[in-house]
Protein backbone atom coordinates (compact mmCIF):
# COMPACT_ATOMS: atom_id res chain seq x y z
CA UNK A 1 0.00 0.00 0.00
CA UNK A 2 1.31 3.47 -0.90
CA UNK A 3 1.75 6.28 1.56
CA UNK A 4 -1.18 8.39 2.67
CA UNK A 5 -1.31 11.55 0.58
CA UNK A 6 -2.28 14.91 2.01
CA UNK A 7 -4.59 17.42 0.34
CA UNK A 8 -6.56 20.39 1.57
CA UNK A 9 -8.38 23.67 1.05
CA UNK A 10 -7.06 27.11 1.96
CA UNK A 11 -9.38 30.07 2.45
CA UNK A 12 -10.69 32.54 5.02
CA UNK A 13 -13.17 32.02 6.51
CA UNK A 14 -14.09 28.47 5.55
CA UNK A 15 -17.14 27.73 7.69
CA UNK A 16 -19.16 24.64 6.69
CA UNK A 17 -17.15 23.56 3.66
CA UNK A 18 -18.26 20.46 1.76
CA UNK A 19 -14.80 20.03 0.22
CA UNK A 20 -13.46 17.44 2.70
CA UNK A 21 -16.55 15.28 2.28
CA UNK A 22 -16.49 15.52 -1.53
CA UNK A 23 -12.80 14.76 -1.90
CA UNK A 24 -12.75 11.97 0.66
CA UNK A 25 -15.68 10.25 -1.08
CA UNK A 26 -14.00 10.62 -4.47
CA UNK A 27 -10.79 9.18 -3.08
CA UNK A 28 -12.69 6.28 -1.53
CA UNK A 29 -14.22 5.37 -4.90
CA UNK A 30 -10.84 5.60 -6.62
CA UNK A 31 -8.96 3.69 -3.94
CA UNK A 32 -6.69 6.65 -3.16
CA UNK A 33 -5.09 6.60 0.27
CA UNK A 34 -5.41 10.25 1.22
CA UNK A 35 -6.66 12.86 3.67
CA UNK A 36 -8.24 16.22 2.94
CA UNK A 37 -8.11 18.99 5.55
CA UNK A 38 -9.26 22.59 5.85
CA UNK A 39 -6.62 25.31 6.34
CA UNK A 40 -8.21 28.57 7.43
CA UNK A 41 -5.52 31.16 6.73
CA UNK A 42 -5.93 34.84 7.43
CA UNK A 43 -4.75 36.89 4.41
CA UNK A 44 -2.06 38.52 6.55
CA UNK A 45 -0.65 35.08 7.38
CA UNK A 46 -0.59 33.81 3.79
CA UNK A 47 3.08 34.78 3.04
CA UNK A 48 4.25 32.79 6.06
CA UNK A 49 1.90 29.81 5.79
CA UNK A 50 1.66 29.13 2.05
CA UNK A 51 5.32 28.13 1.46
CA UNK A 52 4.97 25.51 4.19
CA UNK A 53 1.85 24.03 2.57
CA UNK A 54 3.49 24.00 -0.85
CA UNK A 55 6.17 21.77 0.64
CA UNK A 56 4.00 19.54 2.85
CA UNK A 57 0.85 18.95 0.76
CA UNK A 58 0.51 16.78 -2.34
CA UNK A 59 -2.01 19.27 -3.72
CA UNK A 60 -4.55 21.76 -2.48
CA UNK A 61 -7.52 23.91 -3.45
CA UNK A 62 -7.87 27.67 -2.98
CA UNK A 63 -11.00 29.65 -2.29
CA UNK A 64 -11.85 33.24 -1.37
CA UNK A 65 -9.83 35.38 -0.64
CA UNK A 66 -6.69 33.53 -1.79
CA UNK A 67 -7.50 32.58 -5.41
CA UNK A 68 -5.42 35.47 -6.78
CA UNK A 69 -3.03 36.08 -3.90
CA UNK A 70 -1.46 32.61 -4.23
CA UNK A 71 -0.22 33.30 -7.78
CA UNK A 72 3.10 35.03 -6.84
CA UNK A 73 4.08 31.97 -4.78
CA UNK A 74 3.73 29.55 -7.71
CA UNK A 75 6.21 28.67 -10.43
CA UNK A 76 3.73 28.62 -13.31
CA UNK A 77 0.07 28.85 -14.28
CA UNK A 78 -1.85 26.37 -16.39
CA UNK A 79 -3.86 27.88 -19.27
CA UNK A 80 -7.08 27.58 -17.26
CA UNK A 81 -5.70 29.76 -14.46
CA UNK A 82 -4.37 32.30 -16.95
CA UNK A 83 -7.73 32.63 -18.70
CA UNK A 84 -9.75 33.00 -15.50
CA UNK A 85 -7.13 35.10 -13.69
CA UNK A 86 -7.43 32.98 -10.57
CA UNK A 87 -6.24 29.69 -9.09
CA UNK A 88 -8.43 27.17 -7.30
CA UNK A 89 -6.19 24.08 -7.57
CA UNK A 90 -2.43 23.73 -6.99
CA UNK A 91 -0.26 20.75 -7.94
CA UNK A 92 3.51 20.68 -8.20
CA UNK A 93 3.75 24.46 -7.72
CA UNK A 94 1.50 24.94 -10.78
CA UNK A 95 -1.77 26.82 -10.48
CA UNK A 96 -4.90 25.50 -12.21
CA UNK A 97 -8.53 26.56 -12.32
CA UNK A 98 -11.16 23.83 -12.52
CA UNK A 99 -14.24 26.06 -12.24
CA UNK A 100 -14.66 26.32 -16.01
CA UNK A 101 -14.50 22.55 -16.48
CA UNK A 102 -16.95 22.11 -13.60
CA UNK A 103 -19.43 24.51 -15.16
CA UNK A 104 -18.99 23.08 -18.67
CA UNK A 105 -19.87 19.62 -17.33
CA UNK A 106 -23.35 20.95 -16.44
CA UNK A 107 -24.12 21.31 -20.16
CA UNK A 108 -26.17 24.51 -19.94
CA UNK A 109 -27.85 25.07 -23.35
CA UNK A 110 -26.15 28.29 -24.55
CA UNK A 111 -25.10 27.71 -28.18
CA UNK A 112 -26.62 30.31 -30.51
CA UNK A 113 -28.54 32.01 -27.70
CA UNK A 114 -28.44 35.29 -25.81
CA UNK A 115 -26.84 34.66 -22.41
CA UNK A 116 -27.24 37.03 -19.45
CA UNK A 117 -24.68 36.68 -16.64
CA UNK A 118 -25.67 38.14 -13.26
CA UNK A 119 -22.69 39.60 -11.40
CA UNK A 120 -19.21 40.75 -12.36
CA UNK A 121 -16.94 38.96 -9.89
CA UNK A 122 -14.69 35.93 -10.23
CA UNK A 123 -17.56 33.50 -10.75
CA UNK A 124 -19.05 35.73 -13.44
CA UNK A 125 -15.70 35.78 -15.25
CA UNK A 126 -15.84 31.99 -15.53
CA UNK A 127 -19.45 32.10 -16.72
CA UNK A 128 -18.72 34.72 -19.39
CA UNK A 129 -15.75 32.77 -20.75
CA UNK A 130 -17.66 29.51 -20.84
CA UNK A 131 -20.68 31.14 -22.50
CA UNK A 132 -18.33 32.47 -25.17
CA UNK A 133 -16.73 29.05 -25.63
CA UNK A 134 -20.15 27.41 -25.86
CA UNK A 135 -21.07 29.63 -28.82
CA UNK A 136 -23.44 32.13 -27.22
CA UNK A 137 -24.83 34.53 -29.83
CA UNK A 138 -24.76 37.49 -27.43
CA UNK A 139 -23.61 38.00 -23.84
CA UNK A 140 -24.99 40.56 -21.39
CA UNK A 141 -23.21 41.14 -18.07
CA UNK A 142 -25.78 42.48 -15.61
CA UNK A 143 -24.25 43.83 -12.40
CA UNK A 144 -24.73 46.50 -9.75
CA UNK A 145 -21.18 47.74 -10.27
CA UNK A 146 -21.21 48.89 -13.90
CA UNK A 147 -17.55 49.86 -13.85
CA UNK A 148 -16.57 46.38 -12.79
CA UNK A 149 -18.87 44.91 -15.43
CA UNK A 150 -17.26 47.10 -18.11
CA UNK A 151 -13.79 46.02 -16.99
CA UNK A 152 -14.83 42.37 -17.15
CA UNK A 153 -16.33 42.84 -20.62
CA UNK A 154 -13.16 44.55 -21.88
CA UNK A 155 -10.99 41.78 -20.44
CA UNK A 156 -13.11 39.05 -22.01
CA UNK A 157 -12.94 40.76 -25.40
CA UNK A 158 -9.18 40.24 -25.26
CA UNK A 159 -9.86 36.50 -25.01
CA UNK A 160 -12.04 36.52 -28.13
CA UNK A 161 -15.47 37.22 -26.61
CA UNK A 162 -16.88 39.88 -28.94
CA UNK A 163 -20.63 40.32 -28.56
CA UNK A 164 -20.63 41.55 -24.97
CA UNK A 165 -22.64 44.38 -23.40
CA UNK A 166 -23.30 45.46 -19.83
CA UNK A 167 -26.44 46.47 -17.94
CA UNK A 168 -27.39 47.49 -14.42
CA UNK A 169 -28.65 44.63 -12.28
CA UNK A 170 -31.56 46.76 -11.07
CA UNK A 171 -32.24 48.26 -14.50
CA UNK A 172 -34.49 47.25 -17.37
CA UNK A 173 -35.31 43.53 -17.49
CA UNK A 174 -33.55 41.23 -19.92
CA UNK A 175 -35.97 38.75 -21.43
CA UNK A 176 -35.69 35.73 -23.67
CA UNK A 177 -32.19 34.83 -22.46
CA UNK A 178 -30.30 32.01 -20.81
CA UNK A 179 -29.63 33.34 -17.30
CA UNK A 180 -26.52 32.41 -15.32
CA UNK A 181 -26.50 33.62 -11.72
CA UNK A 182 -23.01 34.44 -10.46
CA UNK A 183 -24.20 36.42 -7.42
CA UNK A 184 -24.96 35.19 -3.87
CA UNK A 185 -28.61 36.29 -4.12
CA UNK A 186 -30.75 33.41 -2.88
CA UNK A 187 -28.01 31.65 -0.91
CA UNK A 188 -28.79 30.09 2.46
CA UNK A 189 -29.89 31.45 4.88
CA UNK A 190 -31.29 34.32 2.74
CA UNK A 191 -33.21 31.86 0.57
CA UNK A 192 -36.17 34.21 0.08
CA UNK A 193 -34.31 36.39 -2.42
CA UNK A 194 -34.47 36.08 -6.22
CA UNK A 195 -32.11 37.95 -8.61
CA UNK A 196 -34.61 38.11 -11.53
CA UNK A 197 -38.07 39.56 -12.04
CA UNK A 198 -41.04 37.20 -12.57
CA UNK A 199 -41.16 38.33 -16.20
CA UNK A 200 -37.50 37.50 -16.76
CA UNK A 201 -37.96 34.05 -15.24
CA UNK A 202 -41.18 33.40 -17.16
CA UNK A 203 -39.58 34.16 -20.52
CA UNK A 204 -36.16 32.66 -19.82
CA UNK A 205 -34.82 30.02 -22.20
CA UNK A 206 -32.81 28.36 -19.41
CA UNK A 207 -31.65 29.17 -15.87
CA UNK A 208 -28.44 28.19 -14.13
CA UNK A 209 -27.63 29.20 -10.55
CA UNK A 210 -24.09 28.71 -9.23
CA UNK A 211 -25.51 28.63 -5.68
CA UNK A 212 -25.59 25.08 -4.29
CA UNK A 213 -27.03 25.81 -0.83
CA UNK A 214 -29.96 25.29 -1.10
CA UNK A 215 -29.58 22.74 -3.88
CA UNK A 216 -32.58 24.36 -5.58
CA UNK A 217 -32.91 28.10 -5.01
CA UNK A 218 -36.13 30.03 -5.47
CA UNK A 219 -34.79 31.04 -8.88
CA UNK A 220 -34.29 27.42 -9.93
CA UNK A 221 -37.60 26.25 -8.46
CA UNK A 222 -39.62 28.99 -10.11
CA UNK A 223 -38.04 28.20 -13.47
CA UNK A 224 -38.69 24.47 -13.03
CA UNK A 225 -42.33 25.22 -12.20
CA UNK A 226 -42.60 26.84 -15.62
CA UNK A 227 -41.03 23.79 -17.31
CA UNK A 228 -37.87 25.80 -18.09
CA UNK A 229 -34.48 24.03 -18.07
CA UNK A 230 -32.97 24.93 -14.71
CA UNK A 231 -30.15 23.68 -12.51
CA UNK A 232 -28.40 24.65 -9.29
CA UNK A 233 -24.69 24.75 -8.57
CA UNK A 234 -24.10 21.47 -6.75
CA UNK A 235 -23.04 19.61 -9.89
CA UNK A 236 -20.52 22.34 -10.70
CA UNK A 237 -19.14 22.11 -7.15
CA UNK A 238 -18.72 18.37 -7.49
CA UNK A 239 -17.31 18.44 -11.02
CA UNK A 240 -14.67 21.07 -10.23
CA UNK A 241 -13.56 18.91 -7.28
CA UNK A 242 -13.44 15.86 -9.55
CA UNK A 243 -11.29 17.82 -12.01
CA UNK A 244 -8.90 18.69 -9.18
CA UNK A 245 -8.57 15.01 -8.28
CA UNK A 246 -7.79 14.25 -11.92
CA UNK A 247 -4.99 16.82 -11.81
CA UNK A 248 -3.58 15.34 -8.59
CA UNK A 249 -3.94 11.75 -9.83
CA UNK A 250 -3.29 11.84 -13.60
CA UNK A 251 -2.55 8.13 -13.79
CA UNK A 252 -6.10 7.09 -12.75
CA UNK A 253 -9.17 6.60 -14.98
CA UNK A 254 -11.97 8.57 -13.32
CA UNK A 255 -14.38 8.16 -16.24
CA UNK A 256 -14.94 4.49 -15.37
CA UNK A 257 -17.01 5.47 -12.32
CA UNK A 258 -19.80 7.67 -13.74
CA UNK A 259 -22.51 5.72 -11.89
CA UNK A 260 -20.71 6.22 -8.59
CA UNK A 261 -20.35 9.95 -9.26
CA UNK A 262 -24.10 10.32 -9.75
CA UNK A 263 -24.82 8.55 -6.45
CA UNK A 264 -22.21 10.68 -4.74
CA UNK A 265 -23.83 13.90 -6.02
CA UNK A 266 -27.21 12.82 -4.64
CA UNK A 267 -25.63 12.09 -1.28
CA UNK A 268 -24.10 15.57 -1.31
CA UNK A 269 -27.54 17.11 -1.91
CA UNK A 270 -28.72 15.58 1.34
CA UNK A 271 -25.59 16.76 3.14
CA UNK A 272 -26.27 20.33 1.98
CA UNK A 273 -29.65 20.14 3.71
CA UNK A 274 -27.84 19.24 6.94
CA UNK A 275 -25.48 22.23 6.89
CA UNK A 276 -28.10 24.63 5.49
CA UNK A 277 -31.44 23.50 6.93
CA UNK A 278 -34.36 24.67 4.80
CA UNK A 279 -38.03 24.43 5.69
CA UNK A 280 -40.32 23.19 2.92
CA UNK A 281 -43.67 24.89 3.48
CA UNK A 282 -46.53 23.05 1.76
CA UNK A 283 -49.50 25.13 0.72
CA UNK A 284 -52.64 24.42 -1.27
CA UNK A 285 -56.39 24.01 -1.02
CA UNK A 286 -58.08 21.66 1.40
CA UNK A 287 -57.87 18.14 0.00
CA UNK A 288 -54.71 18.82 -2.01
CA UNK A 289 -52.82 16.26 0.07
CA UNK A 290 -50.59 18.51 2.17
CA UNK A 291 -50.63 16.23 5.20
CA UNK A 292 -50.27 12.90 3.43
CA UNK A 293 -47.75 14.09 0.83
CA UNK A 294 -45.91 15.99 3.56
CA UNK A 295 -45.53 12.86 5.69
CA UNK A 296 -44.33 10.83 2.72
CA UNK A 297 -41.85 13.54 1.67
CA UNK A 298 -40.49 13.94 5.19
CA UNK A 299 -40.00 10.18 5.53
CA UNK A 300 -38.22 9.90 2.16
CA UNK A 301 -35.97 12.91 2.84
CA UNK A 302 -35.36 12.00 6.52
CA UNK A 303 -36.86 15.28 7.72
CA UNK A 304 -39.17 16.20 10.57
CA UNK A 305 -42.81 16.60 9.62
CA UNK A 306 -45.05 19.23 11.19
CA UNK A 307 -48.79 19.59 10.57
CA UNK A 308 -49.75 23.13 11.48
CA UNK A 309 -53.41 22.31 12.11
CA UNK A 310 -52.40 19.62 14.62
CA UNK A 311 -50.20 22.08 16.49
CA UNK A 312 -52.93 24.72 16.56
CA UNK A 313 -55.47 22.21 17.87
CA UNK A 314 -53.03 21.03 20.54
CA UNK A 315 -52.29 24.62 21.61
CA UNK A 316 -56.01 25.43 21.86
CA UNK A 317 -56.94 22.13 23.48
CA UNK A 318 -59.79 21.61 20.99
CA UNK A 319 -60.33 20.67 17.35
CA UNK A 320 -60.13 23.20 14.51
CA UNK A 321 -63.89 22.91 14.02
CA UNK A 322 -64.51 23.61 17.71
CA UNK A 323 -62.19 26.64 17.61
CA UNK A 324 -64.23 28.08 14.73
CA UNK A 325 -67.49 27.32 16.53
CA UNK A 326 -66.59 28.57 19.98
CA UNK A 327 -64.11 31.37 19.24
CA UNK A 328 -64.63 32.31 15.60
CA UNK A 329 -62.33 32.40 12.57
CA UNK A 330 -60.43 35.50 13.70
CA UNK A 331 -59.32 33.76 16.90
CA UNK A 332 -58.25 30.73 14.90
CA UNK A 333 -56.23 32.86 12.47
CA UNK A 334 -54.43 34.67 15.32
CA UNK A 335 -53.44 31.38 16.90
CA UNK A 336 -52.48 29.93 13.50
CA UNK A 337 -50.17 32.90 12.79
CA UNK A 338 -48.55 32.60 16.18
CA UNK A 339 -47.84 28.87 15.88
CA UNK A 340 -46.71 29.16 12.25
CA UNK A 341 -44.14 31.84 13.03
CA UNK A 342 -42.82 29.78 15.91
CA UNK A 343 -42.18 26.89 13.52
CA UNK A 344 -40.46 29.15 11.00
CA UNK A 345 -37.96 30.19 13.67
CA UNK A 346 -37.00 26.66 14.65
CA UNK A 347 -33.41 25.97 13.52
CA UNK A 348 -33.85 22.55 11.91
CA UNK A 349 -35.00 21.52 8.44
CA UNK A 350 -38.57 20.28 8.21
CA UNK A 351 -41.59 19.71 6.02
CA UNK A 352 -44.33 22.00 7.28
CA UNK A 353 -47.91 21.40 6.07
CA UNK A 354 -49.98 24.55 6.45
CA UNK A 355 -53.71 25.15 6.44
CA UNK A 356 -55.37 26.23 3.23
CA UNK A 357 -55.51 29.88 4.33
CA UNK A 358 -52.28 30.19 6.33
CA UNK A 359 -50.09 31.91 3.76
CA UNK A 360 -52.94 34.09 2.53
CA UNK A 361 -53.00 36.13 5.73
CA UNK A 362 -51.31 39.52 5.90
CA UNK A 363 -47.61 39.26 6.64
CA UNK A 364 -47.31 35.49 6.33
CA UNK A 365 -45.52 35.44 2.96
CA UNK A 366 -43.10 38.05 4.31
CA UNK A 367 -42.51 35.84 7.35
CA UNK A 368 -41.64 32.92 5.07
CA UNK A 369 -39.31 35.05 2.95
CA UNK A 370 -37.42 36.24 6.03
CA UNK A 371 -36.92 32.65 7.20
CA UNK A 372 -34.90 29.91 5.54
CA UNK A 373 -38.05 28.53 3.95
CA UNK A 374 -39.34 27.69 0.48
CA UNK A 375 -43.00 27.36 -0.52
CA UNK A 376 -44.30 24.35 -2.45
CA UNK A 377 -47.82 24.60 -3.85
CA UNK A 378 -49.66 21.30 -4.20
CA UNK A 379 -51.99 21.98 -7.10
CA UNK A 380 -55.18 19.92 -7.34
CA UNK A 381 -58.43 20.63 -9.16
CA UNK A 382 -61.53 21.58 -7.19
CA UNK A 383 -63.18 18.31 -8.29
CA UNK A 384 -60.24 16.29 -6.93
CA UNK A 385 -60.17 18.22 -3.69
CA UNK A 386 -63.90 17.84 -3.09
CA UNK A 387 -63.79 14.12 -3.87
CA UNK A 388 -61.04 13.65 -1.28
CA UNK A 389 -62.77 15.55 1.51
CA UNK A 390 -66.42 14.74 0.81
CA UNK A 391 -66.77 11.76 3.10
CA UNK A 392 -67.01 12.40 6.81
CA UNK A 393 -65.29 15.76 6.69
CA UNK A 394 -65.88 18.34 9.39
CA UNK A 395 -63.80 21.12 7.85
CA UNK A 396 -65.31 24.42 8.97
CA UNK A 397 -65.07 26.14 5.55
CA UNK A 398 -66.21 23.20 3.42
CA UNK A 399 -69.53 24.87 2.59
CA UNK A 400 -67.65 27.74 0.92
CA UNK A 401 -65.33 25.46 -1.06
CA UNK A 402 -66.09 26.61 -4.59
CA UNK A 403 -65.87 30.31 -3.73
CA UNK A 404 -62.71 29.87 -1.72
CA UNK A 405 -61.05 27.78 -4.42
CA UNK A 406 -61.59 30.45 -7.07
CA UNK A 407 -60.35 33.13 -4.68
CA UNK A 408 -57.30 31.28 -3.38
CA UNK A 409 -55.92 29.52 -6.44
CA UNK A 410 -54.24 32.60 -8.00
CA UNK A 411 -52.88 33.52 -4.57
CA UNK A 412 -51.33 30.07 -4.15
CA UNK A 413 -49.73 30.40 -7.59
CA UNK A 414 -48.34 33.83 -6.76
CA UNK A 415 -46.94 32.67 -3.43
CA UNK A 416 -45.37 29.43 -4.65
CA UNK A 417 -41.68 28.88 -5.29
CA UNK A 418 -42.41 25.45 -6.78
CA UNK A 419 -45.71 24.11 -8.07
CA UNK A 420 -46.39 20.38 -8.06
CA UNK A 421 -49.33 18.58 -9.65
CA UNK A 422 -51.10 16.87 -6.76
CA UNK A 423 -54.13 15.48 -8.51
CA UNK A 424 -52.70 12.02 -9.15
CA UNK A 425 -50.75 9.58 -7.01
CA UNK A 426 -49.16 11.14 -3.93
CA UNK A 427 -45.98 9.24 -4.74
CA UNK A 428 -45.62 11.19 -7.98
CA UNK A 429 -45.82 14.54 -6.18
CA UNK A 430 -43.20 13.41 -3.66
CA UNK A 431 -40.87 12.26 -6.43
CA UNK A 432 -41.26 15.58 -8.27
CA UNK A 433 -40.17 17.49 -5.17
CA UNK A 434 -37.29 15.12 -4.43
CA UNK A 435 -36.09 15.39 -8.02
CA UNK A 436 -36.23 19.19 -7.97
CA UNK A 437 -33.84 19.26 -4.99
CA UNK A 438 -31.61 16.48 -6.30
CA UNK A 439 -32.39 14.11 -3.43
CA UNK A 440 -32.32 10.33 -3.75
CA UNK A 441 -35.70 8.79 -4.59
Amino acid sequence: MGRTRNFGLIGYPLGHSLSPLIHERIMAVMGISGKYKLYEIDPKSLPAELPKLLESLDGFNCTIPHKVDVIPFLDRLAPSATIYGAVNTVYGRTGHNTDGAGFAACQVPMAGRKVCILGAGGVARVLVMEACRAGAREIVIKARNLQRAEELADEMKKHGCREISVACLDGDPVEGAVFLNGTPVGMWPEVGQVPLTPGEIGRAEAVYDTIYNPTATRLVLQAKSRKIWAQGGLEMLFEQALEAQKIWNPELDFDRHKTEWERLRQGLAEEVLRIGPVKLVLTGFMGSGKTHIGRMLAAKASLSFVDLDDLVAARAGQSITDIFTSQGEDAFRRLEREVFQEQLHRPEAMVLATGGGTLLQDGMVEAVRSAAALVIYLEASLETALARIATGSSRPLLGQAERLYKLRRPLYEKTADFTVAAGGEDREAVEAIMTAFGWRL
